[in-house]
């Protein structure tokens, strides 16, 4: 008697897989705030967030406009 196995759709492998990860993700963001909290304290930890979020924001904040300056000139 042969046994036959379901092949999985490769799509299907895609989606757990990125599903998968987003999950890996997750759980590790919130370990490390948990981490970051006991290392830094509460205050500290709160200045880091604020510091890292500006920087962040700055960085996303530019929206193409050195490229879009050198299309106009």
């Amino acid at each position: 008697m042969k046994v036959q196995l379901l092949k999985i759709p490769s799509h299907l492998i895609v989606a757990g897989s990125s599903w998968l990860s987003k999950i890996i993700i997750a759980g590790v963001q919130l370990a490390s705030i948990s981490y970051l909290i006991s290392i830094l304290g509460e205050e500290k930890y709160a200045i880091f967030s604020l510091l890292t979020g500006l920087l962040v924001w700055c960085s996303a904040v530019d929206f193409g406009i050195g490229t879009g300056l050198q299309n106009y000139i």
